[in-house]
């Protein structure tokens, strides 16, 4: 089995508005094919809760490796992408832009060149470095009416770098679901309510369709502003593979960047806390 960032080159990497790839084909077509095939049932991702219209569940490698009812195929796929040769291949692709955008990196964690790997849930600090995970992940069908997955965000900050492969499959025939990136219009951090933030702040740099076989992967900061578009009425779930590589601390720090409310937006809050707790 091999591993999704085997074929990917410096080249391939988009350096605006941060270090990204984009990459189609990214396995050849028969196994993913296959993967699609036997991409687990709904209710084992669910754990058998019942869901409701668009909800994401995320089903964890070291869940994935010791399920024997999920196929050898996805078991063997998902030790490969949580293994340190993937990370190794990420350090090659991406250490670079580690030190230009983390200067303190190796300061504060290790050295880029001899960072090591293990599996989230299963390893912990400060056995190794980094904690990697590649959960299978599904949206559910979407019932009444579009939906939007997520607004304009970054990712939690203690994440290094984030990624996703889409498995769509050949029946769904949905619109939406599409990842978009984008920037802050002035250039400069600004506009967050924790990590998420309001359109008016960003503007739309680029749009990675949702289709099968495609893999985006980031280096997170500050400035790795994405979402998922809206997805239409449909009884396709939205499958794919959810890449993470975090540390044990904190990346960068988003309060400083956070939007500043009005004197009357604060005002309103105020008074609408006072109100709520005089009617109880």
């Amino acid at each position: 089995m091999q591993s999704l960032l085997a074929n990917v080159k410096k080249s391939d990497i988009f350096t605006e508005p941060f270090p990204h790839i984009v990459i189609t084909d990214a396995l050849d077509s028969e196994i993913c094919s296959r993967l699609i095939d036997e991409f687990p049932p709904l209710n084992i991702i669910t754990e058998g809760v019942e869901f409701s219209s668009n909800e994401r569940f995320s089903y964890s490698a070291h869940k994935v490796l010791s399920n024997s009812q999920i196929s050898e195929l996805w078991r063997e796929f998902v030790k490969v992408q949580t293994s340190q040769v993937f990370f190794a291949q990420f350090v090659s692709l991406f250490g670079e832009y580690i030190q230009q955008i983390y200067p303190d990196f190796e300061q504060n964690i290790q050295s880029i060149q001899t960072l090591t790997s293990g599996i989230r849930y299963v390893d912990e600090f400060p056995n190794v470095d980094v904690l990697l995970d590649a959960q299978i992940c599904v949206n559910a069908p979407v019932i009444s009416k579009p939906s939007l997955i997520k607004q304009a965000h970054v990712d939690r900050r203690q994440v290094l770098f984030a990624g996703l492969y889409y498995l769509r499959r050949p029946e769904d025939q949905s619109t939406g679901g599409d990842l978009e990136i984008y920037q802050f219009k002035n250039g400069k951090a600004y506009g967050f309510n924790n990590q998420f933030i309001d359109d008016k702040y960003v503007e739309l740099v680029k749009t990675v369709k949702y289709d099968s076989n495609v893999l985006v992967l980031f280096l997170n900061s500050i400035q790795s502003l994405h979402g998922v578009t809206v997805r239409s009425v449909t009884d396709s779930p939205r499958c794919f593979l959810n890449l993470v590589g975090e540390v044990k601390q904190h990346l960068f720090d988003w309060t400083f960047y956070q939007e500043r409310k009005s004197w009357t937006d604060q005002l309103a809050a105020k008074m609408s806390k006072v109100l709520s707790l005089a009617s109880r």
